[in-house]
């Protein structure tokens, strides 16, 4: 096992998915379909959501919650009182360096070396812009509403890295 983890990605909440089946369950007036036809609706609609937010460009309205949209930010890599800002480490670039740099160790034996060079994403093709999934809550009503956060899951984060990387794309976001 190596020693290196991935980061926070578990999401911690007290709602999941089988809470709205169960709601659904109680609460539908209407025939009720099984667990395994109500998660494949589920699937479809946030995957339709997540393809139209991303390869389109469009703003997913969600009446009283806000509105969820990619946006566009600028990199900055000095920060207004001269000292660098904090980089993303770019971990396929930096694994592939080590690689080459020590041919002879396995990937265990590399974490074990101390101070390595990290290489840190640049965002050159993309003019030093980078972008992010944006709830827009502003006009919400929803109570507390400053305790929510909105992280879109692995897979949506993947294909709006490919659309970006893309460099025959066309969708452009705005900040």
């Amino acid at each position: 096992m190596s020693s290196i983890q991935r980061g926070k990605g578990k999401h911690i909440s007290s709602i999941r998915k089988n809470d709205f089946y169960k709601y659904y369950q109680e609460n539908a007036r209407l025939t009720k379909v099984d667990r395994i036809k109500y998660n494949g609706f589920l699937k479809e609609v946030l995957e339709t959501f997540g393809r139209l937010i991303i390869e389109e460009g469009l703003e997913l309205k969600l009446n009283q919650i806000g509105k969820i949209r990619i946006k566009t930010k600028m990199l900055n890599l000095i920060k207004s009182n001269g000292d660098l800002s904090k980089l993303k480490v770019d971990w396929k670039t930096t694994w592939d360096h080590w690689f080459g740099r020590y041919p002879n160790l396995s990937r265990e034996e590399i974490v074990k070396i101390k101070d390595k060079k990290l290489l840190y994403h640049d965002n050159e093709h993309s003019n030093q812009e980078y972008y992010v999934h944006y709830w827009n809550n502003f006009t919400s009503n929803l109570k507390y509403k400053s305790f929510y956060d909105f992280k879109p899951s692995r897979q949506y984060s993947r294909l709006l890295a490919k659309v970006i990387k893309d460099p025959n794309r066309k969708i452009f976001y705005y900040g």
